[in-house]
């Protein structure tokens, strides 16, 4: 799946890579954001707390301007649908420290009735100062916001959450974990 990436993706799997020692999760501190040139404004850094939570630290400026705000110390987790919220609290940290790559694809619903359909590539980091586990995301290029006819309940009276549509694993060298891949169900109508 990596020659498939887009290029962004390709160049952060390959600063990820250069900054590992043997093939385990690289450091934080070996790991720097800004060699991410012209791309840190669309990075996100996100923080474990605990398996299934996962805060988000930094966000760049085009990130923070997506969102409509600036979502650090927010739960990740909590800010997407049920189900994908279910299966990610199992199984994310697993795979992301296997260590996997994960691609995900989500459609950003909006309160007043628009979406983005956006992707995004998720790489492990480890902090071995404060020893937590960590998150680099790089969200892609988007499309312009849609607008729909209904609008979609939005939890929490946020202005925005996700709908993850799909969790794809990418190969970094040390195979893909035996767990089920993550595609949302679409109910027939």
């Amino acid at each position: 799946m990596l020659q498939a990436l887009e290029e962004e993706y390709r160049h952060l799997i390959g600063l990820w890579k250069g900054a590992r020692t043997g093939q385990g999760v690289p450091t934080r501190e070996r790991f720097d954001p800004m060699s991410l040139r012209g791309l840190v404004a669309r990075v996100h850094l996100l923080e474990f707390e605990e398996q299934d939570k996962l805060i988000f630290r930094l966000s760049g400026a085009n990130e923070q301007a997506r969102l409509g705000e600036n979502p650090k110390g927010e739960d990740y987790l909590a800010l997407v649908d049920a189900p994908a919220r279910a299966y990610l609290g199992r199984n994310m940290h697993n795979m992301l420290f296997h260590p996997t790559g994960l691609v995900f694809t989500t459609e950003e619903i909006h309160a007043d009735g628009s979406r983005i359909t956006t992707r995004f590539i998720a790489l492990p980091l480890r902090d071995t100062r404060r020893g937590r586990d960590q998150v680099i995301a790089l969200v892609s290029e988007k499309g312009p916001k849609q607008h729909l006819q209904a609008t979609f309940p939005v939890p929490r009276d946020r202005e925005w959450h996700d709908e993850v549509i799909a969790v794809e694993t990418v190969d970094l060298g040390n195979g893909i974990p035996d767990i089920p891949v993550y595609k949302r169900e679409v109910p027939s109508s």
